[in-house]
């Protein structure tokens, strides 16, 4: 909180104040336990909400000036994660490992998107799947990507710089530099020379 409190009290009054001192003191609390765990690196200036779940098998680093909204969830699964500075993670979100997922700088990730670098292995019909092995490649997403709300992406993609992924996509495939994309399997509609919202 860097405003003055006499400010704060005189303009908002007391219950304000009291509200806004208890959900600094719960996300400085939060993030000194972040801290403490030897698998999470957050940069001091990343906003990390109190709700957010860090798994503990596999290395988080979240850079400068993130923010890593409700319920997002992060589980390297043994992999590594790492967030570049200035990206947003929105509610709901998730982002897991396997194989390593690199996210850029100045990257949008909208709400109930999921980010997912592992697969089921399935060769085997006599074995359940859930005994057969987990395999991932990884997941790039370069600078200034932005990708809209409800989507997946998927073991094996990069996403490439400035390129845009539409509301309710499932991305299988590596996408070009500033390519707008859309749909399941998610296809080229668009370039960002165009005027477009996803």
């Amino acid at each position: 909180m860097n405003t003055n409190p006499l400010e704060l009290f005189s303009d908002k009054g007391a219950v304000t104040l009291l509200s806004m001192c208890k959900s600094y003191l719960e996300e400085e609390l939060y993030r000194r336990t972040l801290d403490a765990r030897r698998n999470v690196s957050v940069h001091p200036s990343a906003e990390i909400d109190p709700e957010t779940k860090f798994d503990t098998n596999g290395t988080i680093t979240v850079g400068r000036d993130c923010r890593i909204r409700k319920y997002v969830v992060i589980a390297p699964s043994g992999g590594q994660i790492n967030i570049g500075e200035n990206s947003l993670v929105n509610a709901f979100g998730m982002i897991m490992g396997r194989g390593p997922v690199e996210i850029g700088t100045d990257v949008l990730i909208g709400p109930h998107t999921t980010v997912v670098a592992g697969n089921h292995t399935f060769d085997d019909p006599d074995t359940p799947i859930v005994r057969q092995d987990v395999v991932g490649t990884g997941i790039t997403i370069r600078d200034d990507v932005w990708i809209g709300a409800n989507c997946a992406v998927l073991d094996g993609v990069t996403l490439g710089e400035g390129s845009v992924v539409a509301a309710g996509s499932v991305v299988t495939e590596s996408v070009p530099d500033h390519t707008v994309v859309g749909g399941a399997p998610a296809e080229e509609i668009g370039d960002r020379g165009a005027s477009q919202s996803p």
